[in-house]
């Protein structure tokens, strides 16, 4: 499974603040470790300080989140990700968390959107960004498929 999520962060511990009165990881952990441990992977497909700077970003404007392993105190988390897919304005990305067995935990979908933060309007991507995206989801995609069914799709434009 991990082998077809290419991108891999800095492995996380289960701390005392991260766990609820259930004795496991709470919810609002598993987006945090998603969103971000997949920072430096947006650094890498162009959205940069300096993108910024040019008056670009990203929003995120969908997430899909399924638990299906706890984590408890003390556990270690491996998450990992993967460009699924993108057109000129969106990108298509998941994210996964690992426990130390190698058991699938988490799955994360999210689809963000390319912004010009001046009119704070959807915007399409520079060429020389889709290329480099473009690049990236290759190296990923040369995994192999996924395992499991996704549930966010993005239209190409």
């Amino acid at each position: 499974m991990q082998e077809k999520f290419p991108y891999e962060a800095p492995v996380v511990v289960v701390t005392e603040g991260m766990c609820d009165l259930n004795g496991h990881m709470n919810v609002a952990y598993y987006l945090q470790a998603f969103d971000i441990y997949s920072r430096p992977m947006f650094e890498e497909m162009g959205f940069t300080r300096e993108h910024f700077q040019n008056g670009y970003s990203s929003f995120a404007v969908e997430d899909s989140l399924r638990y299906l392993k706890e984590f408890l105190l003390g556990e270690k988390i491996y998450p990992r990700f993967r460009i699924e897919n993108f057109n000129r304005k969106l990108i298509h990305i998941v994210g996964i968390l690992l426990n130390e067995e190698g058991q699938l935990s988490s799955i994360s979908e999210t689809i963000i959107v390319h912004v010009d933060m001046k009119a704070r309007k959807t915007v399409e991507m520079p060429k020389e960004f889709l290329a480099k995206l473009q690049t990236i989801k290759e190296k990923h995609h040369q995994t192999g498929k996924i395992d499991f069914d996704l549930r966010l799709k993005i239209r190409p434009r």
